[in-house]
Parts: C-alpha cells; structure tokens; sequence
C-alpha cells in the first residue's frame, strides 16, 4: 500500500467500524465518528504503516493476503472443524473413552512469525487439538491432540502441514 493512501484506508476503516458498532446513522452519531477517525488517524497511522526509510532491515517482508485463495481457504477450513468435531462427538459418545492424548512436535516452514502464530490459532480452533508451545527460533509447533492411537504422529504431523500449506498460500 502507498504510504498516501495508508491513512485513508485507516480513516475508512475507522469511520466504518465507528457507523457498524455504534448503529447510529444520524448526522450527530457520523459527525462524532468523523471526528474521532480524524484524530485517531492523525495520531496512530505512521505507526500502522511507517515509511520504507524508517523500516528495520531485518525483518521479514510483509504478509500479502490472497483474497482469491481465501474463497477457497475458508471453506476448506471449516469444513475441517466440522470434520474434527463430528470425530470428538463421536468419541465421547462411546460407552468406553479408550483415548490416548499425547503431545506431537511439528516442523513447519513458514517464513512469518505471525504465519506462524495463525497456524497455531488454527491448530487450537479444530477440535480435538491444541497447540501448547511454539518454537519461534525454529519454526516448531508442540501440538496436543486427544487420541493418538486414532491418529499416529505422522498423521497429525501431515494434518498439520496440510493447514500450514493453505496458510503459505493465503499469507506468504
């Protein structure tokens, strides 16, 4: 995004955000978000969106987020959590739990650090697993999942890599 049209974009997103959570379409409601936009624009935009000059130079590039990808994305995710769930419902249907929790380490090859962290939220949102810890330094994911004996840890490592997979394509 060019630096010119970074607080606009901040400015809308703001007022937007003001008009939807406030309900109030009168003239004294969007003058009131007006203002406050203005001023919170004024205030905080170089720290959303700093000049190229004032950027470290060690970081990484920044996430560019497919929207195209993102029809597809979503859905397949979803669909994964209802597959997870109908999996954790029929488990504890069972007269008998005969689960074996354990917990699974996971390389990935993500480039972002907040990648990253969204796979993890991912990772915590399906049903059945929950990530624990995160390696930052070596891009490693400790996963709990529920039943191991149902998945073995190859199983989980190539779910997980599947999910990580989708992210690279939405975010890198």
């Amino acid at each position: 995004m060019k630096p010119k049209k970074a607080p606009i974009v901040l400015f809308v997103a703001l007022f937007l955000f003001w008009a939807l959570y406030t309900g109030r379409l009168d003239f004294a409601g969007l003058a009131v978000g007006g203002l406050l936009s203005t001023l919170i624009t004024w205030a905080t935009w170089r720290i959303f969106s700093p000049p190229a000059h004032e950027l470290p130079r060690n970081i990484a590039p920044p996430l560019h987020f497919n929207f195209v990808w993102s029809l597809m994305f979503f859905p397949l995710f979803f669909w994964e959590i209802f597959k997870a769930t109908t999996q954790v419902a029929l488990l504890t249907l069972r007269p008998r739990l005969y689960l074996m929790p354990g917990i699974v380490r996971v390389k990935t090859n993500l480039k972002h650090k907040t990648s990253l962290v969204v796979l993890a939220n991912q990772i915590t949102l399906t049903p059945g697993t929950v990530t624990v810890d995160i390696d930052l330094a070596h891009h490693e994911l400790y996963v709990h999942s529920l039943n191991l004996r149902t998945l073995d840890e190859c199983a989980v490592c190539k779910d997980v890599n599947r999910l990580e997979d989708r992210l690279r394509r939405l975010l890198e």
